[in-house]
């Protein structure tokens, strides 16, 4: 099994007072812990950042990560140079302390000789409850101030598109910046503004609340337009074009829990008491017969091998996203088990 181009992400924070209703990590945030970096996670995470394999490092949450930017510049301080960041926020600062969060963002990446993409929530469920909206104060401070370390872009739900294109559009003229939504795939659009293009995600609504309004991609749908975008089938680990093999998708969570990205039902240690490295990590996934399925056999192919049951449907439906798909199907004994001896 090749794995190369691996994806580290990390969680710094369940804390959130914004309060998006479809949030799943709601039950968290009343008594969310913040991570702190001790010193054996400083050299885990150093250990994880810096090798060559790593293709790229986003930094969120189980909240807001703006409410614990001191680790967040921490991490990007780990870096020995030439590596691709990324930070996925609501922007919620006021534009005065947003402007110095990038103004410091900047200088810390610049220094190292790395990069920091910004990538912003432009969905109904964060702007509606956002007071400073960074979207297009964002793109007037790139226009600005030419920060060569940062970039931006944009993220939202499959039901939300016509409200994200519509309200960046408006947003950005309402800085002085005309805009244009050019459409790419069901999962991508790009925003045309002064020049420059600006990449907006679209993910799927996971956990859709009953009575939500038809039109949403469906679990299997989602999978189909993401194999359309990567051109290669479905399987967990981070999806990479051809020719390039797959890597690992692996993610810690404020406490300092270590998973793979989707298998969150098998803790494979902890950044503040284990030596963490990747070759660990690849030999875990390459011995393990869960992980070693989902890595190697297309999800559409391991889910055809369950019986199609109103059980299955019905977790299939509540999950509609993959990568939600295990923690709901590891509460029903003996489905996963098939798939260990797949």
């Amino acid at each position: 099994m090749d794995l190369q181009g691996h994806l580290l992400y990390i969680d710094i924070t369940q804390i959130c007072g914004i309060g998006c209703a479809f949030c799943m990590y709601a039950d968290k945030h009343k008594a969310g812990i913040s991570m702190e970096l001790s010193t054996l996670a400083r050299e885990n995470l150093a250990r994880l950042i810096n090798a060559s394999e790593v293709k790229r490092i986003s930094i969120s949450g189980e909240g807001e990560p703006l409410n614990n930017a001191k680790v967040f510049h921490e991490i990007l301080g780990l870096s020995e140079g030439g590596k691709c960041f990324e930070f996925i926020t609501s922007g919620f600062y006021p534009h005065d302390k947003m402007a110095d969060f990038y103004d410091t963002t900047n200088r810390i990446v610049m220094g190292n000789g790395d990069t920091c993409n910004i990538r912003l929530s432009a969905d109904s469920h964060h702007i509606e409850k956002v007071k400073w909206r960074a979207h297009g104060f964002s793109l007037d401070f790139l226009r600005r101030r030419r920060p060569s370390g940062l970039s931006f872009s944009f993220r939202s739900i499959d039901t939300d598109r016509d409200f994200t294109r519509e309200y960046l559009k408006s947003e950005l003229a309402s800085w002085g910046l005309e805009a244009a939504i050019e459409s790419r795939s069901v999962l991508e659009d790009v925003l045309v503004a002064g020049g420059e293009c600006f990449g907006i995600d679209y993910k799927n609504l996971v956990h859709p609340a009953p009575g939500t309004a038809p039109g949403y991609l469906d679990m299997l749908g989602y999978i189909e337009a993401i194999e359309s975008k990567v051109n290669k089938p479905f399987t967990f680990g981070s999806l990479n074009k051809p020719p390039q093999a797959n890597g690992l998708d692996v993610t810690v969570k404020p406490n300092g829990d270590l998973y793979l990205y989707g298998i969150e039902n098998q803790r494979l240690g902890n950044i503040h008491f284990d030596r963490i490295d990747w070759q660990r990590l690849v030999t875990h996934v390459r011995e393990t017969p869960l992980p070693r399925a989902l890595y190697t056999q297309p999800l559409s192919e391991l889910l055809g091998r369950l019986e199609n049951t109103d059980l299955l449907r019905s977790i299939v439906a509540k999950a509609n996203n993959p990568y939600w798909l295990i923690k709901e199907l590891a509460g029903h004994a003996g489905l996963l088990e098939q798939w260990e001896t797949a």
